[in-house]
């Protein structure tokens, strides 16, 4: 074996060696790869960008407010529901709980998803916008461990948290209504 043989299989072993170092380094994890990004949520916002929410099902209507840090049940008045519940409703909607688009359909044909006659609504008013976001919910996924859930207006259809139906339903129970 030549010296220029060695020296080649000595190079060829160096670029190998550069290439395996570069793949071991650590990489700085995107944005948008993190479920708890805002951006990955149902709302698009952080939980601190809402400011009011409006809680409907059937006949029943529950509002509450941010106060500072914390939020209260401004309808129906004296409703006994923790701050700690709302917020925890907030955050199944908002950055934390990250939610997949379904069908990005043309909105027409949300009846499979049930969504034709949503089973609630949640109204949310953020802080630097004039004008209210709707969500409805519709019916859980067919492994009963998601719900179906539409921002009114929009075509596309998300499966998100199958707490945000549990968090109403607690909601409800709080103030009398089941």
């Amino acid at each position: 074996m030549t010296w220029r043989r060695v020296g080649v299989i000595y190079l060829v072993l160096l670029v190998l060696a550069g290439v395996v170092a570069y793949d071991l380094r650590p990489r700085q994890v995107e944005r948008t790869d993190d479920p708890a990004a805002p951006e990955r949520s149902l709302l698009g916002v952080d939980a601190d960008a809402a400011v009011r929410m409006t809680f409907r099902r059937d006949d029943a209507t529950v509002v509450a407010e941010r106060d500072g840090e914390r939020w209260r049940v401004v309808e129906p008045e004296g409703a006994a529901v923790g701050a700690d519940l709302i917020a925890a409703a907030v955050a199944t909607l908002t950055a934390g709980q990250a939610s997949e688009v379904m069908s990005a359909g043309d909105g027409g044909n949300v009846a499979g998803f049930g969504l034709a006659d949503p089973s609630g609504e949640v109204e949310v008013e953020l802080r630097d916008s004039k004008t209210p976001i709707r969500v409805l919910l519709g019916a859980t996924n067919p492994t009963r461990t998601a719900l179906y859930a539409q921002r009114a207006g929009e075509p596309a259809v998300y499966l998100v948290g199958l707490n945000v139906r549990y968090y109403l339903d607690l909601i409800f129970e709080a103030v009398g209504r089941r």
